[in-house]
């Protein structure tokens, strides 16, 4: 998979979004210990909860997020990221949304099912984005 120019700029403006309240961190490309060692486009956390140990750093973080944000690039079925957002639900992460970006939809999964909705405010655990200004930027 490689990322895209319109997969890094959602990246990008999912982040900022996520970390203008003040109360979450986004993690961007944070090797997480699950399954072998997966790694979500965005890993969210309350504040505080991960700090960087410039001593010694982790190739593999054992705390879970509670949200993690997957973002659907040209070269990337979405059918893979659904079956990788099952194994981050399996794990014990809260939420995953998958981001589809031609059709501005994004899959909200959790463990109660999965759901998809068109861009708006979505929002799990108290973590909360609003997709239509996210993509408002774009064409």
């Amino acid at each position: 998979m490689s990322p895209s120019l319109n997969h890094s700029y959602l990246c990008r403006r999912i982040i900022l979004a996520v970390e203008q309240s003040g109360q979450w961190e986004a993690w961007p490309e944070l090797m997480l210990d699950i399954a072998g060692g997966l790694i979500p486009d965005i890993a969210i956390y309350r504040v505080g909860v991960l700090a960087p140990n410039f001593i010694e750093d982790q190739t593999r973080c054992t705390v879970l997020p509670t949200v993690v944000v997957e973002v659907v690039s040209p070269s990337q079925p979405i059918h893979g990221l659904m079956r990788k957002a099952g194994k981050f639900l399996k794990a014990g992460v809260a939420a995953v949304w998958t981001i589809e970006p031609y059709g501005q939809v994004i899959y909200i999964s959790t463990a109660q099912g999965r759901k998809a909705q068109l861009a708006g405010v979505v929002e799990n655990e108290g973590v909360r984005v609003d997709f239509a200004s996210i993509f408002g930027g774009g064409i």
